[in-house]
């Protein structure tokens, strides 16, 4: 795990600024915690902070000819087929290492350019810096699963794995305006803007350039529609192949740890990486240590060791630790912005943190639903004229009419702000992406922009927020499941066939039939399990009362305060919708620690 950072400033002499390029180094430690490092020159400075089991390498990484620098880069995250590049680059007739991640990287960058995005398997964010050229490129894997942020500068650019980063710089403004406040409540931005004012972010799939000729944007690859010729069992072989490739190539040699709920897809991981890797792997559970939690996951996930015979430990989180100002402080760093999860957010960051103490890696089922098409009804699919997304249409029928979380805040204010507007704005802007074939029947259709709506827009809520959560753990968390040849296939795959005997998900229930008890086959999608311990509550309407009473809470201004006060008062109002109404207290108490801890200025 790592953090990159840095800054290109052509009008300045960035070798007598380094005081504010370590200061956003530094801000990084959420992403590495045991190290920093900083390359400078003229006009550009690159940082890295790593994590002390980062098997990147040492960084920032240079080549160098006849003694000089020609290209350096900072690079997060992780390569997949670096046996292929290593292999290609090495007869490239240039000298040097090709040991670490970052440098089989930078070599690649040396020989196809920009175009070297398009040959990197994995998960990663990364900037090289052309000294030749004079010129710095940012990229993004494909599905975004790494962070990167930058700002743009009249004669350069900031970037940064994290916001907060950014924010420490003295050239940030951390301005919340009514589009940023907007992309907060919905928890969907508009493609490539960041949440605070001028702040952009490299989309996935995409390379930006900063040269002296200006800023260029390319992206590398993209979801297609393409026809699906296969017939069930071609299908179902060429999906299961897909699959196993993935966890070939994420597993990695040795001996590979799988979180382990107890649910279909990280129960039928667990039976794929046995058969994949030839040996059972290291399980891990999380459980609660006053047995509150939602649904009983533990018989299910004992019943998958039992079948497969997995090293399993099992991971116990207390009561206490979900309402310790300390871990509420570090999740809410590790997400770099508010949302209205709570101990959704609490428990995975304890749970990864005591995984780490056995494991450096892990692999997770999440992305499973978008890519086997479990996060759609048969009443969504069915449903035509929609105007938002599908998940803000689920918690309309909790009576959250702005949305899951946004029930304390000011439905006037709201209003001002056209929050309807930028939601369905957003909408219209996603499903507009979206390419559909000719003569497609209209579930197909209505399918294909489920299933690109959730991995595009919802993702963030899943595979990044477990990354996130994971690296500031120490816990890298790898997602066999969002491989982008199984997903650009399964993608195209027609709906009959995702739901060929009428449930969700059939072609991985059929993958895994032969791995997994039938408890678990047949077990019925569950969420991520939560405490419903009455301490946590109470925590949390103590919370809501001190900031009431805190004329100085930044958050105040935006908050109907009547509607506040009564949930203040009465905790009952958190048990609306399960969860959901203590979403609304979440993130008011988020929000508002956001805006405290990163100075932001309200500009709406």
């Amino acid at each position: 795990m790592s953090g990159i950072a840095g800054w290109v400033d052509r009008g300045r002499d960035l070798t007598r600024e380094g005081a504010a390029a370590a200061v956003m180094t530094a801000r990084l430690v959420t992403r590495g915690r045991h190290g920093e490092a900083l390359w400078s020159s003229r006009s550009a400075v690159l940082g890295h902070r790593a994590d002390a089991l980062d098997r990147a390498g040492a960084q920032p990484a240079v080549v160098r000819e006849d003694g000089e620098p020609i290209a350096v880069i900072t690079f997060d995250g992780v390569l997949y087929n670096a046996s292929e590049l290593r292999s290609l680059l090495a007869s490239d007739g240039r000298r040097g290492p090709l040991e670490t991640d970052a440098e089989l990287v930078l070599r690649a960058y040396l020989r196809w350019g920009p175009a070297a995005a398009e040959r990197l398997e994995g998960m990663f964010a990364f900037a090289v810096w052309d000294v030749r050229e004079s010129a710095l490129l940012l990229c993004r894997d494909r599905f975004g699963v790494k962070p990167l942020s930058y700002l743009p500068l009249p004669e350069g650019v900031l970037f940064a794995s994290e916001v907060a980063a950014l924010a420490a710089h003295p050239l940030v403004s951390t301005e919340l305006d009514a589009e940023g406040l907007c992309s907060v409540l919905a928890q969907v931005r508009r493609p490539g803007h960041a949440v605070l004012r001028g702040l952009r972010e490299v989309r996935p799939a995409h390379v930006v350039r900063f040269g002296r000729d200006g800023v260029t944007e390319r992206r590398y690859w993209a979801l297609e529609a393409r026809p699906h010729t296969q017939d069930l069992a071609g299908t179902i072989e060429t999906a299961r192949g897909l699959l196993d490739d993935a966890i070939a190539r994420e597993a990695g040699a040795g001996t590979p740890s799988v979180l382990l709920s107890g649910g279909l897809d990280s129960s039928a991981l667990t039976g794929l990486v046995a058969e994949v890797a030839g040996g059972a792997p290291r399980t891990f559970t999380v459980s609660f240590g006053d047995s509150a939690a939602a649904v009983p996951d533990r018989p299910f996930a004992q019943a998958v060791v039992e079948r497969v015979g997995c090293d399993h430990r099992e991971v116990l989180v207390e009561p206490g630790e979900l309402t310790d100002p300390l871990v509420l402080d570090a999740v809410l760093a590790a997400k770099d912005f508010p949302s209205p999860f709570g101990d959704k957010n609490l428990t995975p960051y304890l749970f990864y943190r005591r995984v780490a103490e056995h494991s450096p890696v892990a692999l997770s089922g999440e992305a499973a639903d978008a890519v086997f098409g479990g996060l759609i009804s048969e009443q969504e699919r069915a449903s035509a004229g929609h105007r938002t997304f599908p998940w803000i249409e689920r918690a309309r029928t909790f009576g959250m009419a702005h949305g899951i979380g946004n029930g304390l805040f000011d439905a006037g204010l709201l209003d001002e702000l056209g929050f309807a507007s930028f939601c369905a704005e957003r909408y219209q802007e996603a499903v507009d992406e979206v390419q559909h074939l000719s003569g497609a029947p209209d579930d197909d259709r209505r399918a294909r922009e489920i299933d690109h709506l959730h991995m595009t827009r919802l993702y963030e809520q899943a595979v990044n927020h477990s990354e996130r959560l994971g690296a500031a753990a120490g816990l890298q968390v790898r997602f066999p499941f969002s491989d982008h040849r199984l997903f650009g296939y399964l993608y195209n795959v027609p709906w009959r066939m995702k739901s060929f005997d009428g449930r969700d998900k059939s072609l991985l229930r059929t993958i895994a039939r032969d791995l997994l008890p039938a408890s678990v086959l047949d077990r019925p999608k569950v969420p991520f399990p939560i405490t419903y311990h009455a301490g946590y509550k109470q925590s949390l309407t103590a919370r809501l009362r001190r900031l009431l009473e805190d004329p100085g809470a930044p958050v105040l201004p935006l908050l109907d305060l009547s509607a506040a006060q009564r949930t203040a008062d009465d905790p009952r109002a958190l048990d609306r919708g399960g969860w959901l109404g203590r979403a609304d207290v979440e993130m008011v108490l988020q929000l508002d620690g956001w805006m405290r801890t990163r100075q932001i200025v309200l500009a709406l």
